[in-house]
């Protein structure tokens, strides 16, 4: 199936309301536009239980796959991640998450 479109915000001088969350899709997974700029803010509304976020990486290096980056969020944490480069992650960033307790926004600066 395709990926659930995340929507960013854009910030401007004059101040703009952030999306909303959006629950993290187990199936289909999530892609953004991505700039090189993009942020994606990653919060783990499971008190108990760390969960995975997954950024694929579209590359291959001599006919190999590169491995996708995997990070685990801590139960009850929040991370901001950023910095994706546009030759190893693409202009349609991929993410993939491993539960619904995972909550995504994104910003575009």
């Amino acid at each position: 199936m395709a990926r659930i479109p995340l929507a960013a915000t854009r910030p401007a001088r004059g101040g703009v309301t952030a999306v909303a969350e959006v629950d993290g899709n187990t199936v289909d997974g999530h892609v953004v536009t991505n700039t090189g700029r993009t942020v994606i803010t990653v919060r783990n509304a499971d008190a108990s239980n760390p969960h995975s976020v997954t950024f694929v990486l579209p590359q291959t290096i001599d006919g190999q796959a590169v491995a996708d980056r995997v990070v685990s969020i801590p139960a009850s944490a929040t991370r901001t991640f950023g910095g994706f480069v546009t030759e190893w992650y693409s202009q349609r960033l991929s993410i993939d998450v491993d539960s619904t307790q995972l909550k995504l926004q994104a910003l575009e600066p």
